[in-house]
């Protein structure tokens, strides 16, 4: 899993406390959920069921509360006053931004890895991505009275993605978590969930809007399917990328279509387009399935990918869209703000996208 440096600075500070066995109990737990999403490779102890292993986070979660904020909850009247206490917020607050920031990498990096270079960071970075020069040198005839060739250089050139931030303001209870009646593992999973799926719509739309732009070029991009136009597109888009091997991506609906030509193809009900929904690999290349996600703000239900398009891209190539994320931050509000002693909890996330690369990629419009 990778690890940012803000949750291996968090993880070394206070090593040898319960944060080291609730960062163990919720990656397990992560795990388990990302396996069930059908995420595969995810190991995780199954000695316990998730309602057991959501208690276990809510203790560990309390006492790591109780060891940093120096406030004992059994000092306090009731679990209502010790979660008006300011350092039990604080200190509350960060375990939650230290849990986040632990398992969304490995969320954004398995969704968009393939088509997004994702850097991360903390408050008030930028973030800068150098774009190698992909042409090649020319070489000149020379005559035998000629010193030296034209003097060429290619040089690279620098974007710079600032994050900025996105909010998300939800009803939580500390309370409750407190005195275990509320998950606080089950809190977090919606919560990064709901950041990883907004980062992935406008990754999504980044990358859907740079191929379908104008400035994409008329040779990388056809209008019908055929086989021999695939590979085509395959062959120029490995050329034009240095010869690093392109691969075909689309949804799953999408590369249904992708099939021979020849009406003597034989599918039988073991192969793989019959077991995966696609062909594995197509003339030696590479096929990928785009993971399709819903689209929230459709009220018709709809998809957010579009399953009329094929792309053709080489991953081992510059990322065509480039991904900057920052700090997260988050605040509770107080129990008393609210009559029913429910608290606004509001999760600060910053980061940015946009489509930056060297690299060619085609599409293919069904």
């Amino acid at each position: 899993m990778k690890e940012l440096n803000s949750v291996k600075r968090f993880s070394e500070a206070n090593a040898g406390t319960k944060t080291d066995e609730l960062k163990v109990a919720f990656g397990d737990y992560f795990n388990q959920c990302q396996s069930e999403r059908g995420v595969v490779g995810k190991t995780f102890s199954k000695e316990y069921t998730k309602d057991e292993k959501e208690e276990a986070i809510n203790r560990l979660f309390c006492e790591e509360v109780e060891r940093r904020s120096g406030i004992s909850m059994s000092a306090m009247n009731s679990v209502v006053e010790y979660a008006q206490a300011s350092q039990v917020r604080t200190f509350a607050d960060s375990i939650i931004n230290f849990l986040i920031d632990m398992i969304l990498p490995e969320t954004l990096i398995g969704s968009i890895g393939i088509i997004a270079d994702i850097k991360f960071g903390g408050y008030g970075d930028s973030f800068k991505f150098d774009i190698e020069n992909n042409a090649l040198f020319t070489v000149s005839a020379a005559g035998w009275r000629v010193k030296t060739a034209p003097a060429q250089v290619l040089e690279k050139t620098t974007a710079t993605l600032a994050p900025y931030n996105h909010q998300v303001t939800v009803i939580v209870n500390l309370p409750e978590v407190f005195a275990g009646r509320k998950s606080l593992a089950a809190f977090l999973m919606k919560a990064v969930r709901s950041i990883e799926s907004q980062m992935l719509y406008e990754t999504y739309d980044a990358f859907t809007t740079g191929m379908e732009s104008a400035n994409t070029p008329a040779a990388f991009v056809a209008a019908n399917y055929t086989e021999n136009t695939l590979i085509a597109l395959c062959e120029k888009v490995t050329a034009f990328n240095q010869g690093r091997k392109a691969v075909i991506f689309g949804t799953p609906t999408a590369l249904k279509s992708v099939l021979p030509a020849s009406l003597n193809t034989r599918i039988l009900l073991d192969s793989e387009y019959v077991t995966m929904g696609h062909l594995n690999t197509f003339n030696g290349y590479d096929v990928l399935p785009m993971t399709q996600v819903a689209d929230y703000t459709s009220s018709t239900y709809a998809l957010k990918l579009r399953n009329d398009r094929i792309y053709v891209i080489s991953p081992a190539s510059d990322k065509v869209v480039k991904v900057a994320v920052g700090e997260t931050l988050s605040y509770t509000d107080g129990v008393f703000e609210m009559a029913n002693r429910t608290q606004a909890g509001t999760i600060n996330k910053a980061w940015a996208v946009g489509v930056i690369t060297n690299s060619v990629a085609g599409v293919i419009k069904l």
